[in-house]
C-alpha cells in the first residue's frame, strides 16, 4: 500500500468522479473500492474506467473489517450513519487505510456525508459540481414539536413527528 503514496497524493474516487471523468485529470493514481465500480455503468464512464485500469492509473482495494467497522462507528458519532450506503462505508474505510500510510489523501465526491467523514478521518475533499465542506461537523436529529433528541433519524417515540437533522453544538 505505501507505493500508492509515493507520488505524494493518493486520491480515492466516489462514483461521481467516474461520472465526471476526474480521474482523467489527475496526476498519480487513483484508488477506488469495488462496490464504486459496480455502480459505473454509463459507457463513456465504463470507457475512462476500463482505460484507467488497463494503464494502472487505477487501483480497486477491498478494505479490511476492522476499518469498516472503525468508519461505521465513526460515522454513527457524527450522526452520518444512516445516510451513507455500504459502498460509502467501504470507500470511506479505504480512506482511513490509507491515511495510516499516506501523507496527503483526497477524496473526490460530491456527497456532503461522505465528505463530513473523511474530513473527520483527517484526508482532504475535493467536490465535483457542488462546494466541498470546509471542516467536518457532528449531527443529531431533534423533534421540531417536542424536542427529543436522537443520534438517528426517523420519527420522534413521543409524538411522532419527523426527526429534522441539525448540527450539534
Amino acid at each position: 500500500m505505501r507505493d500508492v503514496c509515493k507520488e505524494g497524493t493518493a486520491y480515492v474516487i466516489d462514483a461521481a468522479g467516474f461520472f465526471a471523468s476526474t480521474p482523467l485529470n489527475l496526476v498519480g493514481r487513483s484508488l477506488t473500492v469495488p462496490e464504486v465500480i459496480a455502480e459505473v455503468k454509463d459507457l463513456r464512464s465504463r470507457l475512462a474506467l476500463q482505460y484507467l485500469l488497463s494503464a494502472g492509473k487505477l487501483i480497486v482495494v477491498e478494505p479490511p473489517k476492522d476499518e469498516v467497522r472503525y468508519v461505521a462507528s465513526l460515522s454513527k458519532n457524527l450522526g452520518e450513519f444512516e445516510r451513507l450506503s455500504k459502498t460509502d462505508i467501504s470507500l470511506l474505510a479505504l480512506v482511513s487505510l490509507l491515511k495510516k500510510v499516506c501523507k496527503r489523501v483526497v477524496v473526490v465526491t460530491d456527497d456532503h456525508s461522505v465528505q463530513n467523514v473523511a474530513l473527520r478521518i483527517g484526508a482532504e475533499v475535493h467536490g465535483i459540481k457542488v462546494p466541498e465542506l470546509r471542516r467536518y461537523r457532528r449531527y443529531v436529529y431533534v423533534c421540531p414539536v417536542c424536542g427529543y433528541t436522537s443520534s438517528k433519524p426517523g420519527t420522534c417515540p413521543k409524538c411522532g413527528f419527523k426527526l429534522i437533522k441539525k448540527r450539534a453544538r
